[in-house]
């Protein structure tokens, strides 16, 4: 597994997150017009599993480090 900085984690994590609302809006926006959208809220929940856990790796690894 990659040895990333929690920095750059944390920031992968929250980019992932605003990615997921963004399929979300996308997904309701389809919805709307009666067009599959079910496929693009899979994906919404995808990114926000993966960010939460780099946040949450992120978190784990700031407080395990001494600067």
């Amino acid at each position: 597994m990659l040895n990333l900085n929690w920095r750059v984690r944390l920031i992968i994590g929250i980019g992932l997150l605003i990615g997921s609302g963004i399929a979300f809006y996308w997904g309701y926006q389809l919805k709307i017009v009666s067009e599959p959208f079910s496929h693009i809220w899979v994906l919404a929940l995808g990114f926000a599993w993966v960010g939460s856990d780099q946040i949450q790796k992120a978190a784990n690894k700031e407080s395990q480090d001494p600067d």
